[in-house]
């Protein structure tokens, strides 16, 4: 018999990234599984092309919130109903709630299969949903998510993340190239000036230095979402040199295609890094408010850079002190270093 497993993990890009090894493994003990994920709006192109998962759902956590927030009572309550009566309409083994959430906790509770596995560090009551919790000893967020597998018997022999790019996007990033003149196998680091959490920015002037420090041997672009359009503005007015800002002019999974391009992604902590790991890509990335320990992508391709202060790692979304001395006191001149040292020991490999 068939074993199908639900997997809950609907955001956000970065998570959805780190959650990525968990259908893999899972694919690799149990070949003739089913997996079924159920994913964000925003992140479900992540998994689209996955070739370890066959079947996505998606259900928008932001959605129903909102509705619930605006007292759209009977929009939230047919959101729930549509949700629950498309899952239900499978018979699943497992369920693994790697989110971790009240609201994902009541979904596997709804399933009503005999197993719910969830970390056992969940937020939000969810354990009280779980038959099972699995528990990592490693510090690392892939760890973390991949202990969901334990009480199923499963040992990860790695923590590789995945990401397929389609040809529509690898097209869309080389017609993009072509008409800024970026030719075919020109050196080219993008950088990612976002983040979702203001304590995780660093300073759009340091990215402006970088760009400048850069542009002699690189091509330099701009990546990112429409709500970091005015930063890349900023970057570009400050800048002593061209840059090409593509910020909020791609899709994810055509942006993913650009990152796939370039020599070396420079980024604070956000979804974009993950995204360049998973597809192999150089990154250095910039860290303040959590610890590169959980979350630097694992690798000689990655380098964390970080100036460890007295509150670093406090993991708030903003920063506690408000002067954000965490992130102000890397300097760009350190990042640049380190981009020239990736860059020059992958073209040497």
């Amino acid at each position: 018999m068939i074993k199908e497993v639900l997997i809950i993990r609907l955001s956000s890009i970065g998570d959805v990234m780190h959650c990525t090894p968990v259908a893999r493994a899972l694919k690799t003990a149990w070949p003739e599984c089913r997996i079924t994920w159920l994913v964000g709006e925003v992140c479900a192109d992540l998994i689209k092309y996955n070739p370890y998962v066959d079947e996505y759902i998606v259900g928008s956590k932001e959605r129903f919130e909102k509705h619930l927030k605006r007292c759209e009572f009977k929009e939230a309550w047919a959101m729930w109903q549509d949700l629950i009566a498309r899952l239900s309409a499978k018979q699943f083994y497992a369920v693994l709630d790697v989110h971790g959430l009240f609201l994902t906790g009541v979904i596997a509770k709804k399933m009503k299969v005999e197993r719910r596995i969830g970390l056992y560090d969940a937020r939000e009551l969810n354990s009280l949903f779980m038959t099972e919790t699995g528990q990592s000893t490693c510090r690392h967020i892939t760890d973390r998510y991949l202990s969901v597998l334990g009480p199923l018997g499963i040992i990860p022999n790695n923590n590789d993340m995945t990401l397929v790019v389609p040809d529509s996007a690898k097209r869309f990033a080389a017609d993009f190239l072509k008409q800024v003149d970026v030719i075919p196998g020109e050196k080219v680091v993008v950088l990612v000036p976002g983040t979702t959490w203001p304590s995780k920015n660093w300073p759009s002037e340091f990215f402006a230095i970088t760009a400048s420090l850069l542009a002699s041997d690189f091509k330099i672009i701009l990546c990112g979402g429409k709500s970091e359009i005015a930063v890349g503005l900023e970057i570009e007015a400050q800048a002593k040199a061209t840059v090409i800002n593509a910020i909020g002019q791609t899709s994810l999974l055509e942006m993913a295609a650009l990152l796939e391009r370039a020599s070396v992604i420079v980024a604070g902590d956000t979804g974009p890094l993950y995204i360049a790991a998973a597809l192999n890509v150089p990154t250095v990335a910039i860290f303040g408010p959590t610890d590169p320990a959980n979350y630097k992508p694992p690798g000689d391709r990655s380098a964390a850079v970080f100036n460890q202060q007295g509150c670093s790692f406090c993991h708030k979304h903003k920063c506690p002190t408000g002067k954000a001395d965490c992130m102000k006191n890397v300097s760009p001149q350190e990042v640049v270093k380190k981009v020239y040292h990736l860059e020059s020991r992958d073209r040497d490999k």
